[in-house]
């Protein structure tokens, strides 16, 4: 069994580093005193990024990608998310856009990855968010129309996108076994970006949708009618994997300062890495992320071997992100109040992990996600089959 990464996500991984260092680490003191980076910067370091190939990863070459799978992109996303930015690479579709008709293709997929435009994906509401059945943004068929009304809630980058992935009802007699998917364009007549939703993160405020009378044609459909529920499943275990990538890198990060720190810092004549309370507390982090990148890599390799990693996607996003949770906070603890300042990355990073055990499912959802697969049919009450 070999451990080490391939010789092709080895160089990969060498050229995100090299683009971090040079591109993002000067932004860095700018993004902690005002929370983000001109929005228009963002777009151009991206095409930095592609000119040096750091672009549509996982996308298989016959679709213009690198075709390096999901082990390169999360080792790839664990190297940039050192930098509190939360910079990612783009050219990369989300999964269900693989959906797409021979005549939606060229105009989202193909668009995605060339980079001329950007999707949103709206599943969550203002009453649910996991609970796919409890969609209340309806689609009602008119003729060869499709007439949306509702509203969408926690939606990232909505307002700087070109199109939307949008979760709607079209069955409600059929619950979760009855939802849909649709693109949707921006600037579509009864389609507003209401508000932005300042949040407590850095990097990141989401965005409150209304749908009133939008009227999308039948070929905006995405996929099968009433197959939302499999098209999800499959886009959030992708989620979750990359997510928990995120967490790899900001772990590493913090461990790297609270190291630094604790051997300048002194005490009482002493520096503060002779304290067995600070050791303890490192060598805790060192171990837990250890642990969860093997998870992560491991879910990441088998998903490119083409397994089904649905729990093993819950078990890496479950634990990397309450292990960055941890050792956040253990590192923001080794350097006092000093962490605490603004212009530290650990308040930051501390911060942003938050986000992360709610987003793309909560970790309650996912301990019952991952027991419902060892227990079988009596984790919902009914007896074994």
């Amino acid at each position: 069994m070999d451990f080490d990464l391939p010789d092709d996500i080895q160089r990969l991984v060498a050229v995100a580093r090299d683009f971090r260092e040079q591109r993002l680490a000067p932004l860095e003191a700018e993004f902690l005193r005002e929370g983000n980076v001109p929005w228009p910067l963002r777009p151009r370091l991206q095409a930095e990024a592609r000119e040096l190939g750091l672009w549509a990863i996982d996308v298989p070459r016959a679709h213009g990608g690198l075709g390096l799978g999901q082990l390169a992109v999360c080792a790839v996303h664990e190297e940039l998310n050192k930098h509190p930015m939360m910079f990612e690479v783009g050219g990369a579709p989300e999964p269900v856009l693989y959906h797409c008709a021979p005549h939606q293709w060229e105009r989202y997929f193909a668009a995605v990855v060339a980079g001329e435009r950007h999707s949103a994906y709206a599943f969550t509401e203002p009453g649910t968010g996991s609970d796919l059945g409890a969609i209340e943004t309806t689609a009602v068929r008119d003729g060869e129309e499709w007439v949306i009304d509702g509203r969408k809630l926690f939606i990232g980058l909505a307002e700087r996108v070109e199109f939307l992935i949008l979760f709607a009802s079209t069955d409600p007699s059929r619950g979760g076994r009855g939802v849909s998917v649709f693109l949707i364009d921006s600037g579509t007549p009864g389609y507003e970006v209401v508000r932005t939703i300042p949040t407590m993160g850095d990097a990141w405020d989401p965005c409150e949708l209304r749908f009133d009378g939008c009227r999308v044609p039948d070929t905006q459909l995405l996929g099968e009618l009433n197959e939302g529920f499999a098209t999800a499943d499959d886009q959030l275990s992708h989620g979750r994997l990359k997510i928990a990538s995120y967490q790899l890198g900001i772990a590493q990060r913090c461990i790297d300062l609270a190291v630094a720190w604790a051997q300048e810092r002194t005490t009482w004549g002493q520096p503060i890495a002779s304290r067995q309370a600070i050791q303890f507390m490192l060598a805790d982090s060192a171990v837990e992320l250890d642990a969860a990148r093997l998870l992560v890599y491991r879910t990441a390799w088998r998903a490119d071997r083409g397994d089904d990693v649905r729990t093993d996607a819950f078990k890496s996003k479950l634990f990397a992100t309450e292990m960055a949770q941890r050792v956040t906070d253990r590192c923001l603890q080794v350097f006092g109040g000093r962490g605490y300042a603004r212009d530290s990355p650990i308040q930051s990073f501390f911060r942003q992990v938050r986000l992360w055990r709610i987003g793309h499912g909560t970790a309650e959802i996912h301990r019952w996600m991952i027991a419902r697969d060892l227990l079988g049919p009596a984790a919902n009450g009914r007896p074994p089959q």
